[in-house]
């Protein structure tokens, strides 16, 4: 059975019931409806009491009651995340990526996000190029520009994630260095960069692997993340298959990045 707010309850006689709190508008109709769906458990004969209380919750705004669980995050040395709604001075000679959560991934609250971030930190020097492949909310092409690149080419299989990777960049004052295109562009195109950081998963960095290796410069550096423990080995291996060598792996909780750059030659 399901017993959700629309929920389905079958008797023993085989008799369903549905919807019932779905459909009721008022308070007392629907504790009515309730207290028959906790008879309708009893003739189930699933074992037990159930007692029903009523306590009034004030209301509120929860269109934007999120919003106090969301707080500017320091990433590293040189990087903070901060939400739009919060006045936020930086200090320490931090860079900061304005960033909202919405409905791209990349806030720089997931591990995986982070390790990239703070990998970036590690990396990007001034006037470098970069490719991020699967940019989503746009937050490591913005941050490799807060950190010094020149460009950045920020591919998204996605259409909303790519309108909002590219207003994000806007926001926060870098679309003339942050061009959103979509992967199938980004092959066409064959670009090569300094930087290149893919936060995906391990298949599809391994997928990935042909095109990722071909896109880092000779003395360029990959980074990849989005990888759990288990399968770490899956990207690994993609990697150094495609004659990239692993020169770092960070770890935080269950998720991975990797550092890799070209294979040096004896």
């Amino acid at each position: 059975m399901d017993l959700g707010s629309g929920g389905v309850a079958s008797t023993p006689q085989g008799d369903s019931v549905t919807g019932w709190l779905a459909v009721c508008d008022t308070l007392d109709a629907k504790l009515s409806a309730l207290r028959a769906k906790l008879d309708c458990l009893a003739e189930c004969g699933l074992p037990g009491s159930v007692s029903v209380s009523v306590r009034h919750i004030p209301d509120a705004d929860w269109l934007t009651e999120w919003r106090k669980y969301h707080h500017a995050m320091n990433i590293g040395r040189r990087l903070t995340i901060v939400p739009s709604w919060e006045a936020f001075s930086p200090s320490d000679g931090r860079q900061v990526v304005l960033l909202d959560p919405g409905m791209a991934f990349g806030t720089g609250s997931h591990p995986s996000t982070r390790l990239c971030l703070e990998a970036l930190e590690q990396v990007v020097e001034p006037d470098m190029d970069v490719i991020d492949v699967g940019t989503g909310s746009g937050i490591l092409a913005i941050a490799a520009v807060r950190l010094g690149a020149r460009r950045v080419l920020a591919s998204e299989i996605d259409a909303l994630p790519r309108k909002i990777a590219a207003e994000n960049a806007a926001r926060n004052g870098v679309a003339d260095r942050v061009e959103v295109i979509t992967p199938e562009e980004l092959a066409e195109r064959r670009p090569t960069a300094d930087v290149v950081v893919c936060n995906i998963i391990a298949e599809t960095i391994a997928e990935l692997a042909p095109l990722l290796a071909a896109m880092v410069r000779p003395d360029g550096m990959l980074i990849t993340s989005g990888i759990v423990e288990e399968r770490l080995s899956v990207a690994v291996d993609a990697l150094e298959r495609h004659a990239l060598s692993i020169v770092e792996v960070r770890c935080d909780d269950v998720w991975r990045a990797v550092i890799a750059c070209h294979a040096r030659t004896p």
